[in-house]
């Protein structure tokens, strides 16, 4: 990481796709963000792909649809206001790829919950809700997030929300304005991607023909897990211990380690986090109205209907 920030921090002054790289905004563990602005005045957070990574081509190809995948779905309507513009997407004079995005106010929800340790009921069924509703939206362009965590919810200091990186997204439709992209950006049988302590166990098998739309609801399954038990599901601290956990070991009730949250509100995370993609969720759109429900201190239908999702 050391290394990272020193190579990010030689980046300043120079011009990346007709941006000049103004300062660092953040450094991680693929790519940094810097602060660009153009010749006629154009801001962007300019988001490069660290330089090592950008010599292997199915990283690169992985980096830059992020921007085809994020424009196509913003321009869906209004309920993919939770996405980040991208502006523009390619690769530098040197090979380093790039994309210019809207510039974002906020801190992620990890950030949040490094501070605070849990989220009240409350904001948690807000911010379920807002990522269901792009969820909702890029299902149905058979558009499968993959990463959900709290590192990829970024919360707005104007109160708003943006669902981040769709760059391990997997992609089996065709998208507006851009078409189906090509194959050497698909994921092939076998490869695991995503992040072990958010993920759903068929993903953790690599199991790639069985991802779908429930895995995404796993993966908020797990991040509102997080934000109101103060934990993750799974408390493994390797990698690999990590990753076994996640294809083969239930999450516990949220009850048992969060017996202040209320009943209803547990049922749909413990709902969302079922073993069994056949016992979650069947869509974004119907977890989206059982949290609906709860915000208006109703009962979750579907939930409710159904009993413990274990």
């Amino acid at each position: 990481m050391e290394q990272d920030e020193e190579l990010a921090a030689r980046r300043v002054g120079t011009v990346v796709g007709g941006y000049a790289l103004e300062r660092v905004l953040g450094v991680g563990g693929m790519a940094s963000v810097f602060a660009g602005r153009r010749a006629d005045g154009g801001v962007a957070a300019v988001k490069l792909l660290h330089g090592y990574l950008s010599a292997y081509p199915e990283v690169k190809s992985r980096f830059l649809r992020e921007g085809p995948i994020g424009s196509a779905l913003a321009a869906v309507g209004p309920l993919c206001e939770g996405l980040p513009q991208v502006f523009e997407s390619g690769v530098a004079d040197d090979g380093t790829a790039f994309l210019a995005m809207e510039v974002l106010d906020g801190e992620t929800l990890f950030d949040l919950l490094s501070r605070t340790g849990r989220l009240p009921v409350g904001q948690a069924l807000w911010l379920a809700q807002h990522v269901l509703e792009v969820l909702a939206v890029a299902h149905a362009h058979e558009i499968v997030h993959r990463d959900l965590k709290p590192e990829n919810i970024l919360l707005l200091k104007s109160g708003g929300l943006k669902v981040l990186d769709f760059g391990v997204a997997q992609v089996k439709g065709v998208l507006p304005d851009v078409g189906a992209l090509p194959d050497k950006t698909r994921t092939k049988t076998g490869t695991v991607l995503g992040s072990a302590r958010y993920m759903a166990p068929e993903q953790a098998l690599g199991k790639v023909s069985e991802i779908d739309g429930r895995t995404d609801l796993f993966g908020l399954g797990a991040t509102l897990f997080h934000a109101l038990a103060g934990r993750p599901i799974h408390t493994d601290k390797s990698d690999g211990t990590l990753l076994i956990a996640a294809a083969t070991k239930r999450a516990p009730p949220l009850v048992e380690v969060a017996s202040d949250v209320p009943a209803g509100v547990c049922a749909v995370v413990d709902r969302a986090l079922s073993l069994e993609r056949d016992q979650r969720y069947p869509d974004a759109r119907t977890m989206r109205t059982d949290v609906a429900a709860l915000r208006a201190g109703k009962p979750p239908p579907f939930a409710s209907a159904r009993g413990p999702g274990r």
